[in-house]
């Protein structure tokens, strides 16, 4: 039985309907075409009537033909036709299954939009390529795939996207400067090899997403151990990560791996950091001075070569106090602080989409609910849970649909809890007063930076509320 698949074409000015028909015929004889996607330009057709005679005989080569019109100035500009196909053609294809897309019609601008789009992940996974020729001394046809491994970390992004429907997902085409300078940390951390990261960041906030899809895609795929260090007590944590053998311990009934050997040749995972016992910080540390560790119970030494990420949702003031001041040292190599959604104002609206399409049951609105209301909610509040005050928000508006409006939901949700007590208006100036004073000022710059965004919704607007540039603000908030 053939594979079904989906063409996507433009139209061929010069040798259509005869391209068109070499085409299908030639992917006939592996594929079950079911449709045809067939990109004209609407203006040529309706001014050159040799083109538009081209396209009728393209219509009857295939009955079913299912025409895109798009308006183009110039065939040539880059940017024109990567607009046009981005915005309009990749939204259209999201859903076709098997894609084969033919390179060959069109301009050499054309050709080369399709090959960066496949490069960054935007067509669908398991699209193909294909280049279909003419040789003009025999008339001999060809059809072949067109060899193009490219993979680069907007592709892995795309693909862990479309695998894992269900979970947050940081976008890397943000528009808030500080995310978009957070994710080049991340990139370019992420590519250095065996030198550990350490993610700080308020709860809610995705620190093991980045782990998973941003992390993993730029450290080539390599798979992700997690462990949770507050799940486990001490013995039953130091077992965990290091393996025991049978007998090392009142309970210990057979041979267990740890996780250093789950995740050699990978990534290890520990969240919650501040939570692990500092022996184990200790012995730990061994492991990353030597890559070697032994397995409790056991006399001789094992290697690994794991690569270590770390992340915690206290200030980095209070970890420092909670660890062992050489483990943290050397977690904290490559650190990068994930600022809280209420700093990413611009991306919000696009991360509440994001959250009601995951969490939406089937057969609901996909388009997220947007009113004058809600707007002003995810503009000024706090957002103190992060992405999980957006899924909070998603299923309360989803279970009262129909019922309540939306402001009725807003103003029966439990309040948002002040994530950060850093309201200028309701600071004490006994707080400044007990600090040095340019680290008093930093402290205040911090606040009022993040209060002008929290209150205005975006670092832009503030900035211009401030008299300052957005820079600035960028600035006072990294404080």
């Amino acid at each position: 039985m053939k594979k079904k698949i989906t063409v996507l074409t433009w139209m061929a000015t010069k040798n259509d309907p005869y391209a068109l028909k070499s085409l299908l015929a030639n992917l006939g004889k592996d594929y079950d075409i079911v449709k045809v996607l067939y990109i004209y330009q609407k203006g040529l057709i309706a001014r050159n009537k040799d083109a538009r005679e081209k396209f009728e005989g393209a219509k009857a080569v295939y009955p079913g033909l299912t025409t895109i019109p798009v308006s183009v100035k110039d065939p040539t500009a880059h940017k024109e036709i990567f607009d046009i196909v981005k915005g309009k053609i990749v939204p259209m294809v999201q859903n076709e299954e098997n894609l084969v897309i033919n390179l060959s019609s069109g301009t050499p601008t054309m050709h080369a939009v399709w090959l960066l789009l496949f490069a960054w992940g935007n067509f669908p996974t398991g699209t193909k390529l294909i280049s279909s020729q003419i040789k003009r001394d025999t008339n001999e046809t060809t059809c072949d795939e067109v060899d193009f491994p490219v993979k680069t970390l907007f592709t892995e992004l795309r693909k862990y996207e479309k695998e894992n429907p269900d979970k947050p997902f940081y976008r890397i085409d943000a528009k808030t400067e500080i995310l978009k300078e957070t994710y080049e940390k991340i990139k370019v951390y992420s590519e250095f090899p065996n030198v550990p990261i350490l993610l700080l960041g308020e709860r809610g906030i995705g620190k093991s997403t980045i782990v998973g899809s941003h992390i993993k895609s730029a450290k080539g795929g390599k798979e992700v151990t997690p462990l949770v260090c507050g799940s486990l007590n001490s013995n039953l944590l130091e077992s965990k990560l290091f393996g025991h053998k049978k007998g090392a311990f009142t309970g210990a009934i057979k041979d267990e791996d740890g996780l250093l050997k789950k995740a050699d040749n990978g990534i290890l995972f520990l969240d919650e950091i501040q939570d692990m016992p500092k022996h184990v910080q200790r012995m730990l540390l061994q492991t990353l001075q030597t890559h070697k560790y032994r397995i409790l119970g056991d006399t001789e030494e094992q290697e690994t070569n794991m690569e270590l990420v770390c992340a915690s949702n206290l200030p980095e003031k209070e970890l420092r106090q909670k660890l062992d001041p050489d483990f943290y040292d050397r977690i904290a190599v490559f650190k990068v602080t994930l600022p809280p959604l209420r700093e990413c104002r611009e991306d919000i609206l696009t991360y509440w989409h994001d959250v009601w399409v995951r969490k939406r049951p089937e057969g609901s609105e996909q388009e997220a609910p947007m009113d004058p209301t809600l707007k002003k909610f995810l503009t000024t509040s706090s957002l103190s849970g992060n992405f999980r005050t957006l899924e909070k928000l998603a299923y309360h508006i989803l279970a009262w649909q129909s019922k309540k409006t939306i402001k009725e939901i807003l103003e029966e949700m439990p309040p948002e809890e002040d994530a950060s007590d850093n309201n200028p208006e309701s600071v004490s100036l006994d707080e400044f007063c007990e600090m040095p004073w340019n680290k008093a000022v930093d402290r205040f710059q911090h606040m009022l930076a993040e209060y002008s965004c929290r209150k205005y919704g975006t670092q832009k607007l503030a900035a211009e509320k401030q008299n300052c540039t957005p820079r600035t603000l960028q600035y006072a908030l990294k404080k």
